[in-house]
């Protein structure tokens, strides 16, 4: 957790530059300078990074030897027994982004520890987590992991501990350093290039952490209106997700628009949002930095554009505690680079999976009449989306030219897939957008915002953005 840390610090600067609040404790007006980055933990005049509550300068503990405690036990012998390795190393592959010691992106438990085996399940108290666990692996309608495992190996050695119980092995000993990370190493606001000096968070009506409700929040979109703070000729260089809470934040899309909302207003969402607003920045779980090159800035937008922070929550924990800031941070600049970068968005809204369909083909159409008045447009990115019934993607400029191909989407790792080198689309070019589904379910799954429902779309990073008029290309009722 300590990356999550570091982010929130340099949120906190960023907020302090941002707000004009001073520096080294000190408070400009009614602004209270972030406790964060500009106070000790003490009240002398120590160097700062004193803890202790005493005046002799050096960090304390609870013995009187002069040296720091790195450990309240004496014995630093590893502790044995627990979950098998195998089992361990197979759900930190398969469950551990979501349900790792502490759950993420609305997993409403840990699945970390051998305990987390053996409690009530949380939506059935009468039921042990491994036993429901064990259920949902094998549950063909919905099935966990979501759209079920890439790795048939790794979820039949879960199963076949599951089915046994979930017993434990007394003579465990990992070795967790082969384990994947719990996030990407180059992400946050601290792997930046640049200090960011926007930032657009959720909050409160107050300007403090947004509170997500404790019931009635398992599928729950808000949105935050922010009025644009940029010039018109302002950039973007580089950005960062601030992911807070992260237990309880599933996936955020930042938006822009030229219709009206009270700059600070929270709202619930709709879908309107889609069709009617342009798409700036995304993140969900995978999702990492983005670094412009030095030939193009990202177009944001001034005077007259309100800013949409769209964020879906996902309390199914019931986390009575549950508070959030999360969203992105920019580094900007108000010197154009020689390319005006922004969002295209390909796909389709004419979902319609029928019950118990398997490798159902969806395709929406950019056609050539809509192409035929852009300029020769550079593609630097793209970034499909699709919700949990999402198998395959694949987009291409029809004669050959592939821009992205993903034959396994997994709706907990969508990434944006740079273009290296650019691919380009041609005047009167048609570019085909197709989505895979799988529906087990014994219900016909449409369009909707909600992770039952079902979205085809594929928000592609390119310019010259300014020179085209409608970003949204192909976003047609009538898929294919």
């Amino acid at each position: 957790m300590e990356r999550k840390k570091t982010w929130l610090m340099s949120l906190a600067a960023v907020a302090c530059l941002g707000l004009g609040c001073g520096v080294g404790g000190t408070d400009v007006g009614d602004i209270p300078c972030p406790a964060e980055i500009c106070d000790d933990d003490d009240d002398d005049d120590n160097a700062a990074g004193d803890d202790d509550d005493d005046d002799d300068g050096a960090a304390d503990d609870d013995d009187d030897d002069g040296a720091p405690d790195d450990d309240d036990d004496d014995d630093d012998s590893a502790e044995l027994g627990g979950i098998p390795c195998n089992v361990r190393e197979a759900l930190a592959a398969e469950c551990g982004e979501c349900h790792g010691a502490m759950p993420a992106f609305g997993a409403p438990m840990a699945l970390a520890a051998l305990d987390d085996f053996h409690v009530p399940t949380p939506t059935d108290v009468t039921r042990p987590v491994h036993e429901m666990a064990l259920q949902r692996m094998e549950d063909v309608a919905a099935p966990m992991p979501p759209g079920g495992s890439d790795d048939p190996e790794a979820a039949g050695v879960i199963r076949e501990w599951l089915a046994a119980g979930a017993p434990e092995d007394p003579t465990a000993d990992c070795d967790d350093s082969g384990l994947p990370p719990n996030e990407p190493d180059n992400t946050g606001v601290d792997e930046l290039p640049c200090e960011p000096d926007v930032v657009f968070a959720a909050h409160a009506a107050d300007g403090g952490k947004y509170k997500i409700p404790e019931q009635g929040a398992d599928d729950m979109y808000t949105c935050f209106a922010f009025e644009s703070p940029f010039t018109p000729s302002t950039q973007a260089t580089a950005w960062a997700p601030i992911i807070d809470d992260e237990r309880v934040v599933h996936h955020w899309i930042l938006y822009k628009t030229t219709e009206s909302y009270q700059h600070g207003s929270i709202f619930p969402c709709d879908v309107s949002l889609q069709l009617s607003a342009n798409f700036v920045a995304g993140w969900a779980p995978g999702g990492e930095n983005t670094v412009m090159p030095e030939s193009a800035g990202l177009e944001l937008g001034g005077p007259g554009t309100t800013y949409v922070l769209q964020v879906h929550y996902n309390n199914s924990a019931q986390y009575p505690d549950a508070e959030d800031n999360s969203g992105v941070a920019f580094c900007t600049t108000d010197t154009p680079r020689p390319n005006t970068a922004g969002i295209l968005t390909f796909g389709t809204i004419g979902i319609n999976i029928p019950p118990g369909a398997t490798n159902h083909a969806v395709t929406g159409t950019c056609g050539s009449f809509k192409t035929s008045s852009w300029p020769q447009v550079h593609i630097l990115s793209s970034s499909p989306h699709m919700h949990e019934f999402g198998r395959g993607f694949h987009a291409e400029v029809r004669g050959g030219t592939k821009i992205t191909d993903v034959p396994v989407f997994d709706f907990n790792q969508q990434l944006s897939y740079p273009a290296e080198p650019e691919i380009v689309i041609n005047p009167g070019d048609t570019i085909d957008t197709t989505c895979i589904f799988d529906n087990p379910t014994g219900q016909p799954v449409g369009f909707g915002e909600g992770t039952g429902d079902e979205m085809c779309f594929n928000f592609v990073l390119a310019y010259p953005i300014d020179q085209i008029a409608d970003r949204n290309c192909g976003i047609s009722i009538f898929g294919h």
